[in-house]
């Protein structure tokens, strides 16, 4: 069996944070539906690192970092950072 690759590695982790968030496992304030859209993201990020000049791939690391912040729990007001994170990813899907 050949080894994992980095970014499928991410993909397994990303399914069980889904699968934490899918039972309702809560730990402290992090957000297991965040961790896994981070991971997630993080898989498909990897292969663009090589240009990070790209208003592509600077979208990705933006909607990474809100993905980040969200699942480790910091709040701002109103302002629903999974949403922001989705929206960045959608956007970067449409420049592309």
């Amino acid at each position: 069996m050949p080894p994992m690759s980095i970014e499928t590695l991410l993909l397994v982790l990303a399914l069980i944070a889904f699968a934490l968030a899918a039972i309702g496992f809560t730990f402290r304030k992090m957000e297991f539906i965040a961790i896994g859209l981070a991971l997630w993201l993080l898989s498909l990020l990897i292969p663009h690192l090589s240009n990070l000049l790209s208003i592509n791939t600077i979208l990705l690391l933006l909607s990474f970092i809100a993905f980040v912040a969200a699942a480790v729990g910091w709040r701002y007001r109103k302002v629903n950072l999974i949403a922001i994170g989705l929206g960045l990813y959608v956007l970067s899907l449409l420049v592309h």
